[in-house]
Formats: C-alpha cells, structure tokens, sequence
C-alpha cells in the first residue's frame, strides 16, 4: 500500500513547495522588516553589565567615543537606575524600554555618579543588524536555489531534499537571534514562534543528513540510528535554549546553546569537504570546487561570528561595522546555486513552459500598452479640450506602438537568457562563433575555437576536431582525448567513410548495441570506446568531407537532445567553411611568399650577371642569360686577369628560388677568388669543390665549365665539372668538347681530381666556342619535343660568318620559335665567341 502523505505528482510537488516557499519567504520578509524598521533595536551606544545583587541597577562599562551616550554626559563606571522615570529588573526589560522609543527621540536616563544622581537625555538610535542582514540573505539564497532545483525536477529525492531544507534554512536564519522583534499581534506571536521552533530543531539535523546523500552517499546512512540521534540531539539544544528563559543555567551551557546550531552547520560542511577530498573522482572535483570554496569562505565567516559575539556581547551595539565580514556566510548557497547551475549538478535543466511565460509577458505587455494609450489619449483631451480628436489619438496610438516593440523584443530576451539558459547559450554561442570565424584565417586557432566553444557551451570535457583531407592527410586537436584514439583509418567500413556517405551526425553512444555498427572497422570501433566520445559530427562541405567534431557524454549526464545535435550541425558547417577558407588563405599566403623569393632571387641572380660585354681586341664575346618563370640556378660571368687573358665562366647549380641564387652568390665570390690564386682551369675547380662541398646540402650540385683565353698565347683552356659539353668550330666543322668530370659538390676529394681533364684548343682567325646551359638544349615545345644539340648546331653553322652577337641572337630567336606557346621551364644561358 502507498503511503498517502507522500506526494507522487510532479505537478502536485511543485505546487506545494510553491506555496511552501511563498509562504515562508512572507513570513521571513514580515519578520525581516520588523527585525530591521519597525522594530528596530534601541542603541544608545553604550554598554550595561549587571549588578550583582543589585538588579535594578545597571553598570555602564563602555561609551562609544563621539556618540550618543558620550555627548549627553555619560561616562564608564555610571550606573544607570531608571529610563524615562521607568525602573527595571534586568538588562532585557531596559533594552525593551529603550526599543519602544522610536528613532531620533531622546530618551532620559537617570543615572548614578560617585553617590549623587544625574538625569540625562540621550538620543537613541536604531541598530542595523549586520549580522541580522547576513543571516537572512543565507536563508534567502537557499530558499531560491531549492525552489529552482526542486521545481526542476520535482521527482529527484535529492532535489526535494535540498528544497526541504532551503525552507527550513529560511525559517532558521530569518528568524535567527530575534525572538524579541516580532509583531505584536497575538497570533503572529505564535505562528513566528512555531516558525523560530520548526526552522532550530529540523533545519541542522536535516543540513547534515543532504550531505550525507550529496555529492555521494555516505555510508553513515546504512547505520539507522545516526539520523534520529542528530534530531535528538536537535531537540535537546532547543529545549534548552527554551527552558533557559527560565532557569539559571552556567554561562558555560548558555555558550553551548548558543553555538549549537554552529556546531551542526559546520559539522555538515566539514562532511562535504572530507567527501570531496576522499570519495569524489578526481575529475568530477572541478564541478564541486566552488562549493567547496564557498563553504570554507562560510565556515570562515560563521567562526568569525561566534568569537566576536563571544568575546565581545556588544560589539553590535558599540561597533557594528565589525560584523560586516559576517556577510559573506552568503557564499555558501552562492556557491551551491552556482555549481548546480553550472555544472548542471542534481541533474538541474529548467523545463519551464516557454509559451506560458511568453504568454503572461505579452499579457502584461498589452495590458500596459492600453493603459498608456488610454491615458495619453485622456491626457490629449483634457489639454485640447476635446474628446474626439482623432488625429493626435492615431499618432499617439503609432508612437506608443514604436516604443513598445523594442520593449516587448528585450523582454523575450531576457526570458530566454534567465529560464532558458541552455537555449540562450546556444544562440549566443553561434552569434560569437560566427563573428569569430571570419576574423580567424589561422588554421589553429579556428580547430581550438571550434573546441572551446563547444565544450564551454555544451559543458562537455571530452571533445576532439578531426581533419582528414585526401591531399593534406589526417590531424587532431582534442580535450581530454588522447591523439592516438582520433586516427581513424581510411577503410571503406571505418568511421570516416560512415560520415562521409551518410553525411549526418552518428550517434555512437551505443556502438556495441547499435546493428547499424556492427559492420564498422575493429580499430575505429576501439578509438571509440578508448575515447570515449558517444556522438560524431560530420564536416562537410559541397559533398566533400572535411572532417569530424566527435564530442563525448556531457557532465550532466544527459544525452544529446535534437537542439543540441542541430547547434553541433551547424557549428560544423560554419567550421568547414572556415577551415577551408584557412587553407585556401594558408595556400595563397605560400604562393604569394614563393612569388616575393622568385622575385628576390631572380634580382640577386641578375644582379650577379655581367652588365656587358668585355672589349678585347681580338676576341668577339657575347654573353646572355635568359631567366624562366621560375628562377633556375644559371649563371655566367667573365674575369679579366690582364690585358690579354679572360676567364669564361657558365654554371648551372641544382633546384631553383632563392637557395639556387644564394648558392650563385656563392659561387660567385669562389670562383673570383680562385681565378686569381690559381693559373689553370683545372685547379680553379678543385679549390672552389673543396670550399663548397662542406657548405652545400647534399641533395644540390653545381655544373661548371671554365674557359681561359690566353690572347698572348693564342689558345684557349677548357674545364669542365659536370657541364653541358661546349660546342667547338674550326675550319668550318663542329664538334663538342671532349673532356670528363663530375659536379661541384658531389665529391670532396681524390675522385672529383682524377675526374677532371684540361683540354687545350689554339686560337685561330675562323674558332668559334659556344658554351651554353642545359635549358637551351631542353627547351620544349607545345607537343614537348626537346629544341636538342642539333638544332643548336645547324643554326651556328648557317650563321658562323656573322658577329658573336649576331650568332647568339639567331639562337635565342630560334628556340623561342620553336616553343611556341610552350612555357619557359629553365633559364637559357648562351656564352659566343670569335677569335678575330
């Protein structure tokens, strides 16, 4: 059989701790304004002590310096005999003497001073209980914090526990140390002593009973007798405190009644604090810490209290500022509201019906705006002195109806931001993401903005964004998920291809249920369950799969609501456009920086080229480099080493941009060094190999060939180091340059020697030397034919009679017509000369 006084309808639930919490919130407001207004407590800013023996007299002890007492004449060591002609027999009859005289009044005190009596008039003033106020804003804050947790979810034992003592803990602290204060009416006497009775004796014992069940079950509940030896013990101290009114009891057990209810509240704290240390999982603390905060700061201020009132019974009478510090016991359901909200603990989400409270708003809305209408329309009239002007009604009624709006529109805002806080949240979340993203084109900081957003949105502390792009390969940023569980393989059963084909998020919360899943890739399935994520998000974007957003359970425990999948949707969409806007930036960033380096490369490299031709008397030379798009490694130059002597220098260094040009730069510098330390080719070369091939990377190489003309000795010596073969005519044949030799910087020493052979030629009237690079041998054309040595060679011998000038020329305008529309893909370097 059920019990029949236990409530089994949420709705009835909520109906009955709404009017419990309406009810007890009137009654503390009621007992707060007496306790702070109407019935304020006389203060003449002084202290009394009893007499003993002398109970009708009372000695003053303290004055307060500047203060009432002070200026009306009394001094310490006076003894005060009668208030306003009125004798008393304790302190607490003329304290209620001196209650009754309202603010600002003054007061006569008839006082003894060494023997002679004194009548004095004292201003009283009204006391404004500090800790008063702290005590009340402490009922206050549970009072609204259990009203929301149990109206949320009005079936959780919990939460009905913790709304039972929010309105336990208001009639506690709200009626807390003024049983003297109250309205006097007969039945409001009884009614708020019932209220002071209920809030002492259940409010401390069931504080430490909810910690005991939050925030895990302690296993003092499986010992039956714990919990009514603390309601005992409850009842025992307010008998007490009752009977005390009657008997004179030790100021020792008068101590103890007082700190009673201290001892229980702090004893509850402590057991939360001791379960947040040594039973709650380290990552389940964080939600939990600013409780825990809030407690030591309400434990700190509540010790406060009791040492001051102890030690210093009229402290709030001489200095009332003192308890100040006392307000902060507040932070205590501060706390709790907080974390609970937060961290949605006790499994809190407002469930609040949206269309109600729309309704009633825009009731009320409307019921303003007639009014107002009404009255600016009667106020049109009186002032014209007309009841039928409708014209300035029409204008009043369009103008009220502007104003309206904008109102109506912040009051629907402010719903949804204070009762549907998840649903503001989201909104919010998106507006700032999308304002976010387009400010972002760093690639990082899009994939860490699409994690905090979410995990600080959803409160979820398990979230990871994966990418997997067919030409950039697979990445990872995560929270709390280790990389190695988000690489998810390419298989055509993984996870990736799943997203890709159904291209809609994938619950995965179930995958060892889900028939849908079973056929899904062994490792991906462990990533999963290692990680821990329960949903995947697909990034896509035009039918292309970006990558993922996969999220884990959130802290609250709930599952992923269709509100929060769709936020998630779109995030997700927002994400890939940005991510591939970032790529796209990141790409056009690269080209623009190879641009600026081609461009650096091809001046350093033109400006390394001889600016003209040399002038010698019996030699015709000509030189050109012509540079491709893409900067290549050639380079040429001519070195006078006297009158009659010139050294010829074409080389060709591996790769292209700016390493190809600094290493020209280089070759520069040796090669001119060289020619003057060394007398032959030869020589030359082995030097310049032997100082560059520690500095140059492995994978690069330079080709060279060297010719010295030797005017004086009418002869001209070759070397070459890997390069193109030059091209020799005399007597009117042609033929190449027969010699050996491997690059600069392949080998450092005896090989690349032994490689190299010095060929002589003598200087006669019809000798003709044509070096060249490998880009005009190689030049192609649209259908990607080579331009090739026979061609280069037919064209010499049509044109040898012409200048080295001209010979050139006709070179470089024959492979430009034979590329066409073809592009330049290397530079074209052509070195003529003629002995004349």
């Amino acid at each position: 059989m059920k019990n029949p006084f236990i409530l089994r309808s949420p709705r009835l639930i909520r109906i009955v701790f709404t009017v419990c919490t309406l009810a007890v919130l009137l009654m503390a407001v009621l007992n707060f304004m007496s306790v702070m207004f109407y019935n304020a407590t006389g203060n003449d800013q002084c202290a009394w002590n009893t007499i003993q023996n002398e109970p009708k007299k009372l000695l003053i002890t303290s004055v307060v310096s500047g203060g009432v007492a002070e200026a009306a004449g009394i001094r310490e060591q006076d003894l005060l005999v009668k208030i306003n002609g009125a004798g008393f027999n304790s302190a607490a009859e003329a304290q209620r003497i001196i209650d009754a005289v309202p603010k600002g009044d003054f007061a006569t005190y008839t006082v003894e001073r060494n023997g002679s009596p004194l009548e004095l008039r004292v201003k009283i003033l009204k006391l404004f209980n500090v800790a008063f106020l702290g005590f009340f804003f402490l009922g206050l804050g549970f009072l609204i914090v259990g009203f929301v947790v149990v109206v949320t979810k009005p079936d959780g034992l919990l939460q009905r526990m913790f709304a039972r003592y929010s309105l336990l803990a208001m009639l506690l602290f709200s009626f807390f140390g003024s049983p003297q204060q109250i309205p006097q009416f007969p039945w409001i006497i009884h009614l708020f002593r019932a209220c002071i009775i209920a809030g002492r004796v259940l409010a401390p014992p069931l504080f430490i009973s909810f910690f005991f069940h939050f925030p895990v079950r302690r296993k003092a509940l499986e010992r039956r007798w714990v919990l009514p030896v603390l309601y005992a013990v409850s009842v025992l101290l307010v008998g007490l405190i009752i009977a005390s009114q009657m008997l004179a009891l030790p100021v020792s057990v008068l101590t103890l009644l007082f700190i009673g209810p201290y001892i229980f509240y702090i004893s509850g704290l402590l057991i939360f604090a001791g379960s947040y240390f040594r039973l709650v999982a380290p990552e389940r603390r964080g939600q939990l810490r600013p409780i825990l905060i809030g407690i030591a700061i309400g434990i700190a201020s509540a010790f406060y209290i009791i040492v001051l009132q102890l030690r210093y019974p009229f402290a709030v009478f001489l200095y009332p500022s003192t308890f100040i510090p006392g307000i902060f016991v507040v932070a205590v359901p501060i706390s709790f509201g907080y974390s609970i909200f937060r961290y949605r603990l006790m499994d809190i989400d407002l469930i609040i019906k949206r269309s109600l409270i729309y309704a009633t708003i825009t009731a009320a809305i409307a019921a303003l705006y007639l009014l107002i209408v009404y009255g600016v329309g009667s106020m049109i009239a009186y002032f014209l002195g007309t009841e039928e002007n409708r014209l300035l009604n029409i204008f009043a009624f369009i103008f009220i109806a502007l104003a309206f709006d904008p109102i109506k529109r912040r009051v629907q805002e402010w719903i949804d931001r204070f009762f549907y806080q998840e649903r503001y949240n989201y909104q919010r979340a998106l507006l700032e993401f999308s304002q976010e993203l387009p400010r972002q084109m760093n690639l990082d900081q899009i994939l860490h903005s699409i994690l905090n957003r979410i995990s600080g949105t959803m409160h979820v502390d398990r979230i990871a964004v994966v990418l997997c792009d067919e030409t950039e390969g697979c990445r990872s940023v995560s929270i709390n998920i280790d990389e190695a569980c988000c690489r998810f393989g390419t298989a055509q059963n993984g996870l990736i291809a799943l997203l890709r084909n159904r291209k809609q998020p994938q619950p995965l919360a179930f995958i060892g249920d889900d028939p849908e899943l079973a056929a899904l890739d062994p490792a991906d399935k462990e990533n999963i369950r290692r990680s821990g994520i329960v949903l995947a998000v697909p990034m896509s974007l035009q039918d292309r799969l970006i990558g993922t957003i996969n999220v884990g359970p959130k802290l609250s425990g709930r599952f992923y609501s269709q509100e929060d999948i769709d936020l998630l949707s779109t995030v997700a969409s927002q994400a890939a456009i940005a991510i591939e806007n970032a790529r796209l930036h990141r790409s056009e960033i690269e080209k623009q920086r190879i641009e600026e380096e081609m461009n650096m490369a091809r001046l350093i490299q033109q400006g390394l080229l001889p600016k003209s031709n040399p002038v010698l008397d019996r030699l015709d030379i000509s030189g050109t480099s012509l540079p491709a798009l893409s900067v290549g490694g050639d380079y040429f130059d001519f070195i006078e080493l006297a009158p009659d002597k010139l050294l010829v220098v074409v080389a060709d260094v591996s790769g292209k941009g700016m390493s190809a040009a600094l290493y020209m730069s280089k070759i520069q510098g040796m090669i001119q060094l060289a020619a003057h330390m060394y007398t032959t080719p030869r020589e030359m070369l082995i030097h310049v190999n032997r100082r560059l091939y520690d500095g140059i990377e492995r994978k690069s190489f330079i080709t060279m060939i060297l010719a010295l003309f030797d005017l004086q000795r009418q002869e001209v010596l070759f070397c070459r180091a890997g390069h193109n073969k030059a091209i020799i005519g005399t007597n009117g044949t042609f033929d190449h340059l027969d010699s050996t030799g491997i690059g600069l910087g392949l080998e450092r020493g005896p090989i690349f020697e032994r490689s190299l052979q010095e060929i002589t030629y003598p200087l006669r009237p019809d000798s003709l030397f044509f070096l060249y690079s490998d880009g005009l041998t190689e030049a192609m054309d649209v259908a990607e034919r080579e331009f090739g040595e026979a061609s280069i060679t037919r064209i010499i011998g049509e044109h040898r009679k012409e200048s080295a000038s001209d010979i050139q020329a006709s070179v470089l305008r024959a492979v430009r017509e034979f590329q066409g529309e073809a592009e330049q893909h290397d530079d074209i370097t052509v070195v003529v000369a003629k002995y004349r």
